[in-house]
């Protein structure tokens, strides 16, 4: 691939297809990083999410069986 560099020297274009290609390597690996925490950043929140979802089906039913024994106690006092 022949290239050229621009102006701008985190760019070089390549003469046969005249694309303009960066060539910052530092910049591609600062977004390979953010990328990451990114990833990072979203899978912690869904395993927050999948415990609140869990906590919450654990409320429901202890407040079931809640009422449950209550209405226990209930019949056995009549």
């Amino acid at each position: 691939m022949e290239t050229v560099q621009t102006e701008n020297s985190s760019y070089v274009r390549d003469l046969h297809s005249k694309a303009l290609i960066n060539t910052d390597r530092v910049a591609l690996e600062n977004h390979r990083q953010w990328t990451r925490r990114q990833e990072q950043q979203r899978s912690e929140w869904q395993i927050m999410k999948t415990k609140v979802d869990e906590l919450n089906t654990m409320k429901e039913e202890i407040l079931e069986i809640k009422v449950l024994l209550q209405q226990l106690s209930q019949k056995k006092e009549l």
